[in-house]
């Protein structure tokens, strides 16, 4: 708990002129200060009655028979009242779950668009790849051609859907 906190709980006993009687209101006060700054020895740290009172060492009923538990209870209610450490912890994992959500999400539609981008490389890849085969099929045509002794005409640039065209003269 930290300094403020301490001094809120010791403020709050003192303007109740409670005094802090040994044994079992000593016991609550160090059970409570154990909870607050997460230092538990016998419980897992939430700020309930039946917490307290194991972390103190006594039973329930003597718990609310001692004045403390209206003065503690009256400290819990005010609005910025000391909070456990396993609150705010709490209240941290919720956010960050919150946050792993939007960030799982947002992970999911780039991967939604990388794939997708992943998909029109591979149609632009394949048509190219096609094409790619094509004009080695007219370039082999060609070759041919000029080996056999034929005559290449020159054309004027193509599309890249026309077919090769040769020229070739009957071999005598």
């Amino acid at each position: 708990m930290s300094n403020a906190a301490a001094l809120r709980l010791r403020h709050a006993l003192e303007t109740a002129a409670v005094p802090v009687r040994p044994g079992v209101d000593q016991a609550v006060v160090h059970a409570f200060e154990r909870i607050m700054t997460g230092h538990t020895e016998h419980t897992d740290g939430t700020f309930t009655v039946a917490a307290l009172c194991a972390e103190a060492g006594i039973s329930r009923a003597t718990y609310y028979r001692s004045p403390l538990a209206k003065i503690i209870t009256g400290l819990l209610r005010e609005p910025d009242a000391p909070r456990p450490q396993t609150d705010v912890l709490a209240a941290e994992i919720a956010r960050l779950k919150r946050a792993e959500r939007a960030l799982r999400s947002q992970h999911a539609a780039e991967r939604r668009e990388a794939h997708t981008t992943i998909a029109t490389y591979a149609n632009h890849i394949q048509a190219l790849s096609l094409h790619n085969a094509e004009l080695e099929v007219e370039n082999t045509a060609l070759r041919e051609a000029l080996q056999r002794g034929g005559t290449l005409t020159a054309l004027p640039p193509r599309s890249t859907a026309s077919a090769p065209q040769l020229d070739e003269t009957p071999e005598a």
